[in-house]
């Protein structure tokens, strides 16, 4: 039975939300049906997150109207969202690293016999959950010794613990690599089969056209259309999306390689076995594998986060052990970490102030931090980047998330850099603004620089990049030409599938 024969289960119809002289919403819409996976799309700003919230009862709509089973809900609050049946999983995991996972899992609705809290009822019905993820999570595990891609599906766990008739995701598979995406949809196909209506945001189009049935796209803050996926295709998705067609999405330039910028040779550090790899001017490397593979360690690892352990590591010909990031700046290295609120970027300071941070690093000791330095940062960094905003003095926090990411990038680019790394450098990134970091990474490479990608996203890798590394357990175990390159075959040697019956 298709969707459209049911009754709708929850509707939002003419909903607007202003904040102060901005408009978030102006007469925004969305109907989910029962049994029923549904796309919620829009660049970064258009509304997305704004109507989410609004449908989970964190906050009011200024007008419309909200129905769930056909009633009128008025004075939604997210107590009495989640008693009804709706569950929300947001983009940022909402845990407290210092609680365990179970009790994170069950934070605020802690079962009690005789007025205690029964913990080992607690960590059962948290393993419970956590084997219908299928994931390999010790309930009484810290959440601060979990990887951010952890911490995600135990947010989505937590939302699971209620049963929920409604689910919503904003942006739940941001961070997660692509076996727990497969996890993740898998189990929203058994909670559609069950009659769960479920609503997802992602920046990820393969999502969209693989698993949701319908997609609803937002533009500034206004409702743009509804499509059944069988009957579109991303094309007119995108162009709904950004009121443009994208043409040469990938920007990717055709750049003659010169010599050698960087060069392992069994290198091992940590989860790192015996790293050989070079990277060579205008070329874009790209690393492929799934969490704990040793992508981010081994960014981590050139950009002197963490100190190498042994091998050899050759920079512009020249043998360096990098003690530090200040040191890998030094040598030319700019590093944008994955997690740009946690480790990147300062969030209640400027954009100028964060624009600066990376030439403030190379000043002497007590030399004198002014704002010149920070305002030829920024405009160094930005060029080409095209970073919205009103006022750079305005806090970073007040950013969306694509020029987020974009006074990142730029906060390393302001040190022209010869060798750029980017960990993850378009997670929870609209459509238009993956464009302009790819048009600014086409430029770059145009320029000489060398860069090495760490993605999950693997069309991302093979659309961006001139070679994929693929790492598993610590190790490369593929190098392959982009052009040549598959999502099926990065996905097989990032899996560990080339062991299987191996001697």
């Amino acid at each position: 039975m298709s969707a459209e024969s049911l009754l709708p289960l929850i509707t939002a119809t003419g909903i607007r939300k202003t904040f102060g002289p901005t408009v978030a919403l102006d007469n925004a819409q969305a109907v989910l049906y029962p049994g029923e996976i549904h796309a919620l799309m829009g660049e970064n700003g258009s509304g997305k997150s704004t109507l989410l919230t609004i449908l989970a009862g964190a906050q009011p709509a200024d007008t419309g109207k909200i129905t769930l089973r056909g009633q009128e809900l008025v004075g939604l609050t997210p107590a009495e969202a989640r008693r009804l049946g709706i569950a929300v999983v947001s983009q940022e995991p909402q845990l407290s690293s210092a609680l365990t996972v179970g009790e994170n899992i069950f934070l605020g609705r802690l079962p009690t016999t005789a007025g205690r809290v029964s913990w080992r009822e607690v960590h059962r019905r948290a393993a419970e959950i956590l084997a219908e993820l299928q994931l390999e999570i010790d309930p009484r595990a810290p959440v601060s010794s979990l990887s951010l891609g952890r911490r995600q599906m135990v947010e989505i766990a937590k939302a699971l613990a209620d049963r929920p008739q409604v689910l919503v995701l904003d942006e739940a598979t941001s961070s997660l690599d692509e076996a727990d995406t497969r996890t993740l949809f898998a189990l929203l196909g058994r909670l559609r089969a069950a009659g769960t209506a479920i609503a997802f945001v992602s920046h990820r189009m393969t999502e969209v056209m693989e698993h949701a049935d319908r997609a609803t796209v937002l533009r500034d803050g206004q409702y743009i259309g509804t499509r059944l996926l069988s009957q579109t295709d991303e094309h007119e998705l995108v162009s709904m999306m950004v009121g443009r067609d994208l043409k040469s999405y990938w920007h990717k330039a055709e750049v003659a390689q010169g010599e050698a910028l960087l060069r392992m040779v069994r290198v091992s550090r940590g989860p790192l076995k015996s790293i050989d790899l070079t990277v060579n001017k205008g070329e874009i490397v790209g690393l492929a594998g799934l969490v704990g593979s040793g992508r981010s360690a081994l960014l981590r690892t050139i950009a002197g986060v963490k100190r190498m352990e042994a091998g050899e590591m050759f920079v512009n010909r020249a043998s360096v052990r990098i003690q530090s990031p200040r040191h890998a700046r030094q040598l030319g290295i700019g590093y944008v970490p994955e997690d740009r609120k946690g480790e990147g970027l300062v969030m209640h300071w400027s954009l100028y102030r964060n624009a600066g941070l990376s030439r403030v690093a190379a000043l002497r000791a007590l030399a004198p931090v002014t704002e010149r330095i920070d305002r030829a940062a920024y405009a160094k960094g930005t060029e080409g980047l095209k970073v919205r905003t009103s006022d750079p003095r305005q806090a970073v926090s007040e950013l969306s998330g694509g020029n987020q990411q974009k006074v990142l990038i730029a906060r390393e680019l302001a040190i022209s850099p010869e060798l750029l790394l980017l960990d993850e450098p378009t997670r929870g990134v609209d459509v238009g603004a993956k464009e302009d970091i790819y048009a600014q990474i086409s430029a770059l490479v145009q320029g000489g620089m060398g860069l090495m990608i760490a993605s999950s996203e693997l069309q991302e890798l093979i659309g961006v990049c001139d070679r994929i590394l693929v790492l598993f357990q610590g190790q490369i175990v593929a190098d392959i030409q982009a052009a040549e390159a598959s999502e099926e075959a990065l996905a097989y040697w990032a899996s560990g599938a080339h062991l299987i019956g191996a001697a």
